[in-house]
């Protein structure tokens, strides 16, 4: 009896030939096997990248609380869970495809051996997609590589993901070929990048876990640089959507010069500060998106760099989300697309403040005007001229101390202002706006006492202490200096 209908078998050796082409990097390849190790309850993940030539292997392992060998089978069956089906939230997976389009993306064998932790039962499957193209059907192996020795995990449960015959990442060389090998490492190199900032959530405060690659453990690459005092983390909000909260938090980055050599490179990531702006997209703590205006219709400008805003859904939101396989993209609903266009206007016109005014700090807990060192005019032929400012409160500290000797100290002050290099001065900042230093940043020692002589003066011209710490703490150059303030702050009052 004709039913009405075919079966439409895809054939195996052309179906998994296509999930090769997803478009992985190798860095949101190693991350996507990470994610099912998180999942798992894993406090600790190894990856490691093993050099033998033609035969070199990749290697992560964990130690969660493993699969039993039917879960296991699951887990290796392509389209192996629906994205609709309800999750935990702590799960980071989505379409049952990431193990293995992940893996095939970069080879050509995936063995994966998985000790069970209620067991302690040991399970082996394996995928060679060379006896799938010759066999033409779905043969799943229940043996490890023939000659390759995969340490099984503890009985206390945990998984070992093996990648073989990579012909993406290495091909045929030769064990004594140095470039290949130099090729190998510098993946290496970008994979513990990429997880330092896909997964830093994970590797820092409570109950944070442990990745290490080639032995090293991996240090978390925070992109707002939350712990640097001169990051402005501007007010959060939470926008309702679909009886869940989507919680967005803006953040302005210190300006260059207030960064060293480290935090200015951390600041940067692997692809500059240009291309690191915009919003941090987080799924479960997960980020899938580093930077980007998310199609809302802002350019990557150059004064507007130190805009980054970070908006964390949970995981239930994927579908609305537009979340792909790679997990790597993920577009707002358009529901929200009017508010995240109003928050990131804001946070990209306080960034263009700090980033013109050289840092300076305008979120301030007190409404006094900023103090400038200097003031700007045009000379009687109208070019540019630069006067220290005489009511600045370690100038009038000056004037106090000098006396009698008050005009001498003047005539200095007026040397200074007729000689100001203002040609070399602005060839130097046209050459390298980014990197002018702030004042004092390579004299911190002599600031406690120029505070301490600004604060002086003060007090003597009748301001109360906290009046006369609140007057230094908006003044050029001790705005730079938060944490000076406050440690002066502590001693006087």
């Amino acid at each position: 009896m004709d039913q009405g209908w075919d079966i439409a078998e895809p054939r195996a050796d052309a179906l998994i030939e296509s999930l090769r082409a997803f478009g992985y990097s190798p860095e949101a390849a190693v991350a996507d096997l990470i994610d099912n190790s998180i999942s798992a309850g894993a406090k600790r993940v190894s990856v490691d990248f093993i050099w033998i030539g033609r035969d070199s292997l990749v290697r992560v392992s964990d130690d969660g609380h493993g699969m039993t060998e039917a879960a296991l089978a699951a887990a290796m069956r392509p389209g192996s869970a629906n994205p609709l089906e309800v999750r935990r939230a702590t799960d980071l997976g989505r379409f049952g495809l990431g193990l293995k389009t992940a893996s095939f993306s970069q080879a050509r064998e995936l063995t994966v051996v998985s000790t069970d932790a209620a067991t302690g039962v040991t399970s082996t499957r394996r995928w060679d997609l060379d006896t799938v193209a010759v066999s033409s059907e779905w043969r799943l192996l229940r043996t490890a590589p023939e000659g390759c020795e995969i340490a099984a995990p503890a009985s206390s449960g945990g998984t070992v993901v093996q990648w073989g015959k990579l012909d993406r990442l290495v091909g045929n060389a030769d064990i004594d070929d140095p470039r290949a090998q130099r090729r190998l490492l510098d993946v290496a190199t970008r994979v513990q990048r990429h997880l330092a900032v896909t997964f830093h959530r994970f590797l820092g405060g409570r109950g944070r876990i442990r990745i290490d690659i080639n032995g090293r453990e991996i240090q978390p690459l925070d992109p707002f640089l939350i712990d640097h005092p001169a990051t402005q983390r501007l007010e959060s909000e939470e926008l309702p959507f679909r009886g869940s909260l989507i919680r967005v938090t803006p953040y302005v980055l210190p300006h260059r010069s207030k960064l060293d050599d480290e935090d200015a490179e951390r600041g940067g990531g692997v692809h500059g500060w240009n291309q690191q702006q915009g919003f941090y997209v987080y799924r479960s703590k997960r980020l899938l998106v580093p930077g980007d205006w998310l199609g809302l219709g802002m350019a990557r400008d150059e004064h507007t760099k130190l805009a980054r805003i970070a908006i964390d859904f949970p995981s239930s939101m994927d579908h609305e989300w537009q979340v792909d396989v790679k997990k790597s993209t993920a577009r707002p609903p358009s529901e929200l697309t009017e508010s995240l266009r109003r928050i990131a206007r804001a946070t990209r016109s306080k960034a263009e403040d700090v980033y013109r005014h050289r840092g300076k700090i305008f979120v301030r807990q007190n409404s006094r005007d900023f103090v400038f060192a200097w003031h700007e005019y045009r000379g009687r032929n109208g070019e540019l001229k630069y006067k220290v400012n005489r009511r600045h409160p370690v100038i009038t500290a000056l004037f106090e101390a000098a006396g009698q000797n008050r005009q001498i100290v003047e005539r200095a002050l007026r040397f200074i202002e007729e000689t100001v290099p203002t040609t070399m001065i602005g060839a130097a900042v046209a050459s390298a706006i980014d990197n002018q230093s702030t004042p004092f940043s390579e004299a911190r020692r002599e600031l406690g006492a120029l505070v301490d002589f600004a604060f002086s003066g003060l007090l003597s011209d009748g301001a109360s202490p906290s009046e006369a710490i609140d007057r230094i703490a908006v003044i050029e150059p001790f705005v730079y200096f938060p944490e000076v303030i406050a440690a002066f702050r502590e001693g006087k009052l």
